[in-house]
């Protein structure tokens, strides 16, 4: 038999516990309660099965008591499916997530090089249209039947020189000079990254050479304005420019034959007697006949004597086409405004980052006025050094005050004993109030207020 061991915190002696322990054990077939254990309080402990009896006995009577509330216990295999179904959601919801991530960030990495190819491709396209760089784009087509009238070499030569790209052709017009251009057009494609396609583009101006002898003989015959016309005829669109060659030696030669009339023979010795058998004409008829192309066909003519200029000329015609693009595009920016904005480089005043040349800029702008000087410029900066202090003291005028603010302010227009002193005056007063005050821009400066 175990031992049993008792703890209590009574004074009682161990020897009657034990007693009383004893009786117990000898009775313990039959059903004996002694007196003695009710001295002993101990707690019961019920057994799992009495606990389970229990609860299902008092689930029983909940559910015979309430017959409106159905209670339903959950098993542990459907929480454990529960709990698979709402991990395997959660999984998916995040790679949704991280997908959706995925998406926007590449979306916004393609924007961003789209931007950013969109930004080189106008930087490429400005620069390309500035002058110096828009002549590389540039092609001269020259007639090969311009060597009847002057060198075709020395006209090359110039143009190489220059870095200018030509082409000799076979033109429409015979003795003619045309230009097209090289057009690179830059595009984003589908890669986000910039291509270039190219292409050639027609220019219609076009420069025709004549000699002095075709000239000539069309002013002698009076069909100078019909051969313009039939040119104009075969390039309706262009703008043409007709070149004489040689002119000047032709004028020069008939002024010493009217001049003295026995040095004929001495002129034929010179070289000069391809100029004998030509029409006479005077320069009055070739300028009537200049003057009619100009007015009716809308044909700008130059008379040159030497191929340095005629190679000149062709080199300005090319820079001047060449820039077309670039002028048209400055003109349309400056047709934005109402006011005149040109004189970007004219009595500019430069200021640094330290403001240095603002007080230089006041006083530019205060010499913008009508009846306005240096001297008056400097009378005002003198008092009101900057334009806000101007405003400020406008401000705090009335209206007839603010007119007559600044016409008591002296000017000294000398240095020394000759000093002449004078004031503003009332109506430069007034006009630089209606300017700093006025809330209607079309108000005019000097009128009533």
């Amino acid at each position: 038999m175990s031992n049993v061991i008792i703890l209590s915190d009574s004074d009682e002696s161990v020897s009657l516990v034990t007693d009383e322990h004893d009786k117990i054990e000898s009775e313990i077939g039959g059903k004996y309660y002694s007196n003695t254990l009710n001295d002993f309080d101990f707690p019961e402990v019920p057994f799992c099965r009495e606990i389970a009896e229990s609860s299902s006995s008092q689930g029983d009577s909940n559910l015979n008591a309430d017959n409106d509330y159905e209670h339903t216990e959950k098993s542990p295999v459907s929480d454990s499916e529960n709990q698979v179904d709402r991990i395997s959601r959660k999984a998916t919801v995040s790679k949704k997530d991280k997908v959706t991530l995925k998406e926007e960030r590449a979306r916004r990495q393609q924007a961003l090089a789209r931007e950013k190819t969109v930004k080189a491709i106008e930087k490429k396209t400005l620069k390309n249209m500035k002058p110096g760089e828009c002549i590389k784009f540039m092609e001269v087509n020259l007639d090969r039947n311009i060597d009847s009238v002057v060198s075709r070499e020395e006209i090359e030569s110039a143009l190489q020189n220059a870095g200018i790209k030509f082409n000799v052709t076979t033109e429409i017009i015979p003795n003619s000079i045309t230009w097209r251009r090289n057009v690179e057009e830059d595009y984003i494609g589908e890669d986000n990254n910039a291509h270039t396609r190219k292409s050639v583009q027609t220019e219609e101006y076009a420069i025709v050479i004549w000699s002095y002898c075709t000239a000539i003989k069309h002013v002698a015959e009076n069909t100078f304005c019909t051969s313009v016309t039939e040119y104009k005829a075969l390039i309706p669109n262009y703008n043409i420019t007709l070149i004489i060659y040689g002119m000047e030696e032709y004028f020069a030669y008939q002024k010493k034959r009217k001049s003295d009339p026995g040095k004929r023979t001495r002129h034929k010795g010179n070289g000069n007697q391809r100029f004998d058998t030509l029409p006479i004409v005077s320069r009055e008829q070739l300028e009537m006949c200049l003057t009619e192309i100009q007015l009716v066909i809308k044909c700008s003519s130059r008379l040159i004597d030497n191929l340095q200029d005629l190679a000149l000329v062709i080199c300005q015609y090319t820079k001047s086409i060449s820039e077309i693009p670039y002028k048209l595009q400055k003109r349309s920016q400056e047709n934005k405004f109402s006011w005149y904005v040109m004189g970007d480089n004219k009595n500019t005043v430069r200021v640094d980052k330290d403001g240095n040349g603002l007080k230089r800029l006041w006083q530019q702008q205060l010499c913008q006025f009508n009846l306005s000087s240096l001297e008056i410029s400097e009378a005002i900066c003198t008092v009101y050094p900057s334009p806000i202090q101007l405003i400020k003291a406008y401000r705090n005028c009335t209206p007839d005050e603010g007119m007559n603010l600044l016409k008591d302010i002296s000017i000294r227009r000398a240095a020394g004993p000759l000093t002449t002193v004078r004031k503003i005056g009332p109506e430069f007063s007034k006009k630089m109030y209606v300017m700093f005050t006025s809330l209607n821009g079309d108000a005019l400066l000097g009128t009533k207020v």
